[in-house]
């Protein structure tokens, strides 16, 4: 671990990577402690892919949809256990589905639901209820296989008033009820949807204050929603907004840009990107690769409390957009997407307190 003078730091990592960085709490008189170790997990045991889904029931992970370097588009699902580093296919999602990428995903009531996306064709509107604890059995040529995990169709987002099919949209959980918002459909979006498990119906949620967005990412903690990052219009989303269930009202926190606050600096440039990775680790959000102009291998965590932006070690793998992200038990983990014409397969692990090995 190395103590660096802010503005060193600064400068340090402007010439390591493309395009350059821009330290969070910029004081000249202050000094940051970058730390943050990366390290390589088991990966993926689909078909290397990008613009996938994620999302955690009971500290397991589930992984699947997206599409592959040969544009073949899926509906596969895969479960990965941390505590074992083992991946297991599951159901896939009904042929009356289809195939997706682009997709969105949250978990409500225990259950997961993944939905909206583009088949290849064309936007879609659909959400599908993953239950863990079913199984599904199926006969080809008098053979019968289970596998875990069962689907069912729930509402369409098209049921709300003014839901749209969509793609790049962003979803979250709060207090177990879903939300879905923002995305591209044929125009940039900022309308936001929440979704009752218990009643399987949309209803539409107070007006965002955020700007139209696609590619941006959500984070829950404390109860409430944050949505930032994201590309409207090739502009780079660099407002954060918060939202509180109880209440149906936004707060807007400090925005993604060079701003002084009194006799203090902040330079939050650096986080603004679109098709980021971002987990939640002990109530801190962490932001990694994406893209700003190029890709990005640098990692920025949240503090809400404080609403600052702090350095962290870079990630070690390629840089990527559409990559899939989660946090579980103190680890982020960041794998799949892409970079040019290349899908990745690999899985990194991410422990935020820890020095670089």
């Amino acid at each position: 671990m190395k103590n660096f003078p802010r503005l060193a730091v600064r400068l340090l990592a402007m010439s390591l990577v493309l395009g350059g960085l821009s330290l969070s709490s910029c004081k000249k008189d202050d000094t940051t402690t970058v730390t943050g170790d990366w390290t390589t997990g088991n990966s993926f045991a689909g078909t290397a892919r990008n613009n996938s889904v994620s999302f955690v029931i009971n500290n397991i992970a589930y992984v699947g949809t997206g599409i592959d370097a040969s544009s073949n588009i899926y509906n596969d699902l895969y479960s990965y256990n941390p505590a074992t580093g083992g991946w297991n296919k599951l159901t896939p999602m009904p042929a009356a589905a289809g195939v997706r990428y682009r997709a969105v995903a949250f978990v409500a009531g225990g259950k997961g639901y993944v939905g909206t996306g583009y088949n290849g064709s064309k936007a879609l509107s659909d959400f599908w209820q993953f239950d863990p604890a079913g199984s599904t059995s199926t006969t080809t040529n008098g053979v019968t296989t289970t596998t875990s995990g069962s689907w069912k169709q729930v509402a369409d987002l098209t049921t709300a008033t003014g839901g749209t099919a969509r793609y790049w949209a962003v979803a979250g959980s709060v207090s177990d009820m879903g939300y879905v918002g923002c995305g591209y459909d044929g125009n940039y979006e900022k309308d936001f949807y929440k979704y009752n498990p218990t009643t399987d119906k949309w209803s539409v949620v107070n007006n965002f204050p955020g700007d139209k967005r696609m590619g941006g990412l959500t984070f829950t903690i404390n109860g409430e929603m944050y949505v930032a990052t994201g590309i409207n219009n090739n502009q780079y989303n660099t407002d954060v907004s918060s939202y509180n269930p109880v209440s149906d009202t936004w707060t807007v926190h400090r925005n993604l840009k060079n701003q002084t606050t009194g006799s203090d600096i902040y330079d939050y440039s650096a986080v603004a990107r679109a098709y980021a990775g971002g987990f939640v680790v002990n109530n801190l959000a962490y932001v990694t690769v994406g893209s700003n102009t190029s890709v990005r291998t640098d990692c920025f965590v949240y503090d809400p409390a404080a609403d600052t932006w702090t350095l962290k070690n870079p990630f070690l793998g390629s840089g990527r957009n559409y990559s899939v992200s989660f946090g579980i038990n103190g680890i982020g983990y960041v794998g799949l997407g892409s970079s040019g014409t290349s899908s990745f397969d690999d899985f990194w692990k991410f422990a935020p307190d820890a020095d670089q090995e």
